[in-house]
């Protein structure tokens, strides 16, 4: 098998430079030909991806939950079908836990070693595809403005910090949601459409709401808190991943049309994206395997 790995050297503390060598030998001890790249920007990454001449059996990408987002959307829109291995080496690495998929080098290789790549669903957002969230609102901002060098020194209380920053800045929009089962409309201070447990350093989902491969999404909307009642009830439901109807819209869905009398920002896999005044996602069923 070949086996060719991405590296990402400035995603978390960049602890992969250090077990690289170690990775790689679990790949050759199980009988696979390895080639390492690493990658300074983003484009090169694109580049490489988009301009490998020889395909390889299995990709292998090692940085953070972005970095895995941006292998995604360059193989889909190169139309490429090529298994991916993750070893996790970001701040967080959100979808990684979710998946399963252990948090040390050596473990996550010999994981894709022994394994059989999977399925799982992406989502699409205009012409930008996403592996667990896309979100608007409050704490959408500290997914994609926390420096690295907060993450490296804080890992997910450096997210929870940026949201508590954003608090005073708070603001709702007037939503509304169209999906397949019908839609529903107010004033909301969050939204997601995800397909993880966790995301944001902040949100938590019940695992037995989530399903990777199901072709289903789900969506969250949080209103706007009317009082201090209201904030207490919203604060825990996000934390416990129970949550409280009279606050939060919770359901599952193939597609979403979001649509606001103002443009909004959104946040895709940690990363800024242009909203507008509408949006549409949809849930790409089994878009691509990925070993975990």
């Amino acid at each position: 098998m070949n086996v060719t790995i991405v590296v990402n050297p400035h995603a978390g503390k960049q602890n992969i430079l250090r077990e690289i060598s170690a990775v790689e030998k679990v790949f050759r001890d199980g009988g696979c030909e390895v080639a390492t790249v690493q990658t300074e920007t983003r484009e090169q990454a694109k580049r490489l991806l988009e301009d490998s001449a020889e395909k390889p059996d299995v990709l292998v990408c090692c940085g953070g939950d972005g970095t895995l987002s941006e292998t995604v959307n360059t193989l889909l829109n190169a139309g490429k079908t090529t298994p991916l291995g993750y070893i996790p080496s970001g701040s967080t690495n959100d979808f990684a836990t979710f998946l399963g998929i252990p948090k040390e080098p050596v473990k996550a290789a010999q994981r894709i070693v022994s394994g059989e790549a999977k399925p799982i669903d992406v989502g699409r957002f205009g012409y930008k595809y996403f592996i667990y969230v896309a979100s608007f609102g409050a704490f959408t901002q500290s997914s994609y403005s926390t420096t690295q060098s907060l993450k490296n020194s804080l890992g997910h209380l450096a997210y929870v910090i940026e949201g508590i920053k954003e608090l005073p800045q708070i603001k709702s929009y007037h939503v509304g949601l169209e999906t397949e089962h019908g839609t529903v409309e107010g004033d909301y201070v969050f939204g997601s459409v995800s397909n993880s447990t966790s995301f944001g350093g902040i949100i938590k989902m019940d695992p037995k709401e989530v399903a990777p491969a199901d072709g289903l999404f789900e969506i969250m909307l949080v209103k706007m808190p009317k009082n201090l009642i209201e904030l207490h009830k919203i604060l825990f439901s996000l934390m416990s991943g129970k949550y409280d109807e009279e606050v939060i819209t919770f359901l599952h869905a193939r597609q979403a049309l979001f649509t606001c009398s103002e443009p909004m920002p959104w946040s895709l896999d940690g990363e800024y994206a242009a909203g507008g005044e509408r949006v549409e996602i949809e849930a790409v069923k089994q878009a691509v395997r990925l070993y975990y």
